[in-house]
């Protein structure tokens, strides 16, 4: 029962704030509004695509999602497996895994239901998707909900080998790295074209509730932008259809039209010699991987953080397959059917880098500071009751 009220709760939370959005573009936009039934439909709609559902509007695919607005069912089922620690109060991991599963299997069901009722030829989502993607976001949102406020899946980590904990914690840094490093870059190149993006929504003429979905969109594809600056930094670059790609090696870029949309105009269309040094930034974040290695397993060889350092950055280019693959689909038909980053060029790109930064530092010696001691009474426990007494 505490499983379905989870389940309820991310349901009906997530599809009020799609309403909403929906409402604003639906009845405040320059269009004129269509019917209720037209509006509730596009409102399931759009709730399942914050699951990472690819959705088709009247007939072309888009699979480029804006995948920041995941954020929302995450952070729901996180609070949701909160509350389903402080109420089931699992003292089993039995119990604990059943709790996960059976909202993990509520919320994909409500979801593909969702995406059966509201479909319509103008806005349709695959039901099969939906039952996948909303079963994978649920379980790793309420999981990590029940792992903050149960213990006993942290004392199952804590009983992990420290061999796959070293390598699992330093691949996460080194991909931390890259991420927060193309961060930096699409940050620069947005302030740098702040004028043409201002240019481009005003030639739109929005009204303040299309300015208003416009912010969410562009808010929402904040992680693609990630990851065609982290594809961007490794070198392998960002395809905008054929024969179109965007590198740090590519001097000029042909001119491509691009749908309308105000993030897309901090593309780069040109690249100068400073350019060539971004994937020195790999290097860096292999070093950074290397130095946690050496901290977290300085009691062994060096022959050991070797191989500790090399099986973290080839789990660090795994993670960076997946970034990219994120940031590649389609925004289109024709040309825009395929765009984005290639995945597994810039995984490799991403792994050689990596190991090439992280195996130099890996072998330093790093030495972790002893915690110091408190003190100890050496007065007996018969003399310290005498003296309270």
């Amino acid at each position: 029962m505490a499983s379905l009220l989870a389940s309820v709760s991310i349901a009906v939370v997530g599809l009020s704030v799609a309403g909403l959005v929906v409402a604003s573009a639906w009845w405040g936009g320059v269009e004129e509004a269509g019917t209720w039934q037209d509006a509730v439909s596009i409102t399931g709609s759009v709730w399942v695509m914050t699951f990472g559902v690819p959705i088709r509007l009247l007939g072309v695919d888009y699979s480029l999602l804006p995948w920041g607005l995941m954020i929302i069912p995450g952070w729901l089922g996180h609070q949701a497996g909160r509350w389903l620690a402080r109420v089931v109060r699992p003292s089993r991991r039995r119990s604990l895994t059943a709790s996960v599963v059976l909202t993990t299997v509520f919320s994909s069901v409500f979801v593909a239901g969702v995406s059966v009722v509201t479909d319509i030829p103008e806005v349709q989502t695959s039901a099969r998707r939906a039952l996948v993607m909303a079963g994978a976001v649920t379980f790793a949102a309420v999981g990590s909900g029940m792992w903050r406020s149960s213990p006993l899946i942290r004392e199952s980590m804590h009983r992990t080998p420290m061999v796959v904990r070293v390598i699992v914690r330093a691949s996460f840094v080194g991909v931390a790295a890259l991420a927060g490093m193309g961060a930096f870059v699409a940050t620069v190149a947005v302030a740098s074209s702040f004028g043409s993006i201002t240019e481009l929504l005003v030639s739109l003429n929005p009204t303040t509730f299309d300015a208003l979905v416009l912010l969410v969109l562009s808010l929402g594809y904040v992680p693609v932008l990630v990851s065609w600056s982290v594809s961007y930094i490794v070198g392998a670059g960002v395809s905008l259809g054929p024969d179109v790609l965007i590198s740090p090696f590519v001097p000029v870029v042909p001119a491509t039209p691009l749908p309308a949309f105000p993030p897309l105009a901090a593309v780069p269309e040109t690249a100068g010699p400073g350019s060539w040094g971004l994937p020195a930034l790999v290097l860096v974040s292999g070093a950074l991987v290397g130095l946690l290695v050496s901290r977290f397993a300085f009691r062994e060889g060096p022959l050991v953080r070797l191989s500790l350092a090399f099986a973290a950055s080839a789990l660090a280019a795994g993670w960076v397959f997946v970034l990219l693959l994120l940031g590649a689909g389609s925004l289109g038909d024709g040309r825009l059917a395929v765009i984005g980053p290639d995945p597994g060029a810039g995984a490799l790109l991403a792994g050689v880098g990596l190991v090439v930064g992280a195996l130099p530092t890996s072998v330093i010696r790093a030495r972790r500071k002893p915690r110091k001691l408190a003190s100890v009474s050496t007065e007996s426990p018969t003399a310290i009751v005498g003296a309270d007494s």
